[in-house]
């Protein structure tokens, strides 16, 4: 009598497979959510720089200020948070006052990232007709993670200098 041979895996070959491949995805998991993560604040950070970098041509363009703050509430000119996301703005009858014509462009905040301006006093970024920021002061916006592991380099530091220029610094959470 002879046996014939059965195509096919065994039911030891299929559990040997998905313990490796569970292995696998144990030790990939954790490196591919920081990657996540940094992909997200990279996004976050291209975003607030193409926010500030609006707001500066806007304001060599229409030859009066344009500010970058807080997305505000309902009625509010400015809000003080940045979670909901940052409005641009030109203030083109110079009362210091956001109507909604002047209102160029809201940017919402992504999922899982904070931004926050520094010092935490500062409420607004002005540029005035000439892309340096108002009195020349210098100014910094924090973006980070919702979740920032310390020794993990996913904050960013964007600087705006008192003459409108803009560097991003890469730091490590604390």
């Amino acid at each position: 009598m002879s046996r014939r041979r059965r195509a096919g895996f065994t039911l030891i070959e299929l559990l040997v497979t998905i313990a490796v491949a569970a292995i696998l995805l144990a030790l990939a998991l954790p490196s591919f959510t920081a990657a996540l993560r940094s992909n997200r604040v990279s996004s976050a950070t291209n975003l607030t720089l193409a926010s500030l970098n609006l707001a500066r041509a806007e304001a060599l363009r229409s030859k009066t200020s344009a500010r970058v703050c807080p997305a505000p509430g309902s009625g509010e000119a400015c809000g003080g948070d940045c979670s909901p996301g940052l409005l641009i703005w030109t203030d083109v009858n110079n009362d210091k006052n956001r109507q909604d014509s002047e209102v160029k462009r809201i940017v919402d905040t992504p999922r899982d990232i904070q931004i926050s301006m520094d010092p935490a006093s500062t409420s607004e970024i002005v540029f005035d007709d000439r892309g340096r920021t108002l009195n020349r002061t210098s100014y910094t916006v924090i973006v980070k993670p919702s979740v920032c592991k310390s020794n993990e380099e996913t904050k960013r530091s964007i600087s705006v200098s008192g003459v409108g220029r803009v560097q991003v610094k890469r730091e490590k959470c604390v």
